[in-house]
């Protein structure tokens, strides 16, 4: 299992991304099968901040045209941040006072860990510094 994160998300869509070639490069070793992942998911509040990010970044009938394609995927599980999961990351978002967590961040890790995934697709460097597997 992968829990795929807004950095990914957004290198895929951008072509300027400095991380746009690798993060194509570990689709493609996923669609090929060279990636040991199974199951790909992410959170409501990763499509909903990546909406955003695309939109700023891209531009708008890109960032509706990869809304379009999240919500019907049935490659990527979508979960919702419910309230437990949302209650455990406001207890990571206040415990970690020093590190500059999103609270976005911070349902990610909350989600993680509650169900066992241990790797994401991120170029984020705070999901290493919480303890999980960065990929590519």
């Amino acid at each position: 299992m992968i829990f795929v994160d807004t950095s990914a998300f957004l290198a895929l869509v951008n072509e300027t991304d400095k991380n746009h070639i690798d993060a194509a490069g570990f689709i493609e070793d996923i669609k090929n099968g060279r990636a040991n992942v199974r199951k790909i998911i992410t959170s409501d509040y990763i499509i909903d901040e990546t909406l955003t990010r695309i939109r700023y970044s891209v531009g708008h009938r890109e960032a509706v045209q990869w809304g379009r394609d999240i919500l019907v995927s049935k490659v990527v599980e979508k979960m919702e941040v419910n309230g437990e999961i949302f209650g455990l990351a406001w207890e990571l978002f206040e415990k970690y006072k020093d590190k500059k967590l999103s609270f976005t961040d911070c349902t990610s890790f909350a989600m993680m860990t509650k169900y066992g995934i241990k790797m994401a697709f991120s170029f984020d460097s705070d999901f290493k510094s919480m303890g999980f597997v960065l990929l590519p």
